[in-house]
């Protein structure tokens, strides 16, 4: 009898065994820019604190609070894309694990603001049929990601184009 698996929270969400053919292609990699905003209020905290202890005391909790948040965030957010389905899960109230068909999926971007053109992080943004709209943001690898998306949707289309020259 073998031994049953324990399976952590952060694996409970994806397949327990690919498709027969499926392979991992790439995994997200979430970048430690998650905590700028908590680094940049504890700054104002320490400098507030110079000036009016009470106001730094607060501004130093509020900190501290921004790095539970973006701590909980880093341990949710994934995506992973397989020759066959792209895995992704977000969301801290409401966690979204999805998984899509790579028929399904119509575009993928990159949004970057300032702020992660300079510390190197993007959010991918999926378009799905049905116009649905999936968001993984602090992606440090997001450029790659799209590359492996995109490369499969133009096999894809030419797939699909060559099959349609064949009937023709």
């Amino acid at each position: 009898m073998e031994p049953k698996k324990i399976m952590s929270a952060r694996q409970y969400d994806l397949p327990s065994s690919l498709r027969e053919g499926e392979e991992i292609l790439i995994k997200g990699r979430i970048s430690n820019a998650i905590f700028w905003k908590a680094c940049v209020m504890l700054l104002i905290a320490l400098l507030f604190g110079l000036i009016a202890p009470p106001l730094g005391y607060f501004l130093c909790l509020v900190a501290f609070l921004g790095f539970g948040y973006a701590i909980i965030l880093k341990s949710i957010l994934m995506i992973f894309v397989t020759n066959q389905r792209i895995f992704f899960r977000s969301g801290i109230v409401k966690v979204d694990t999805v998984q899509v068909r790579l028929e399904r999926v119509e575009s993928v971007e990159i949004q970057r603001t300032i702020v992660g053109h300079f510390l190197n992080y993007g959010t991918i943004v999926l378009t799905g049929t049905g116009s649905r709209f999936s968001f993984i943001p602090f992606l440090s690898n997001a450029i790659e990601v799209r590359n492996v998306i995109d490369d499969l949707l133009y096999k894809r289309d030419q797939a699909a184009q060559n099959g349609n020259q064949g009937e023709n």
